[in-house]
């Protein structure tokens, strides 16, 4: 709990410093779609595959060419695995909160072609099933990779979210999200 408390105190600060110093402010909701999967070196799990999901959330993006982008999101998505001959789908119910820093390498008026990249901190807010004497953790930190469109008001995102800790350590399970969605700026 006090790695999430630092964490958004960090945030905090960054975000407050980013909007006195703003060249431009962008607010926005975005929606998509999730296709997770959970990676293992484990031998003994086997017939991986990733179930899709869906995500929501809200954005906030301060700067010009170079900015930082925190967002808060719902997000689920599943994954299905055999393991000891025994065949579990674990579902994940997640608060997302990434927090990118990026370059718009076209920044135009109307068009924006960008990439970012930074950490993601996600919490489960339901445990997800696991098997017996396994567990999967409350909270998680990943990295993502981001590239996206602007059009006016209206955004596009690509994005691959990489667990970098082991989300369920007897499983030796590491969460990989691809994600698609479609954003609105309203400010």
């Amino acid at each position: 709990m006090k790695t999430i408390k630092f964490y958004v105190a960090v945030l905090a600060v960054l975000v407050s410093t980013n909007l006195v110093n703003a060249q431009s402010l962008d607010m926005g909701i975005k929606a998509g779609v999730n296709f997770g999967t959970l990676r293992t070196g484990l031998d003994a799990v086997s017939e991986k595959s990733g179930k899709a999901g869906m995500h929501v959330g809200l954005f906030v993006r301060t700067g010009s060419d170079f900015f930082f982008q925190p967002e808060l999101n719902f997000s689920t998505f599943g994954s299905e695995y055999t393991y000891n001959s025994e065949t579990y789908e674990s579902k994940f119910r997640q608060l997302n909160l990434p927090a990118m820093v990026g370059y718009k390498i076209v920044n135009k008026d109307n068009l924006n072609f960008r990439v970012s990249l930074g950490p993601d901190l996600n919490f489960n807010l339901k445990k997800p099933d696991a098997p017996a004497g396994t567990e999967f953790k409350r909270f998680n930190v990943g990295g993502v990779l981001n590239a996206g469109i602007d059009v006016g008001r209206f955004t596009f995102d690509a994005r691959y979210s990489l667990g970098l800790g082991k989300m369920n350590k007897e499983l030796e399970q590491r969460p990989g999200v691809f994600a698609l969605s479609v954003g609105f700026k309203f400010l």
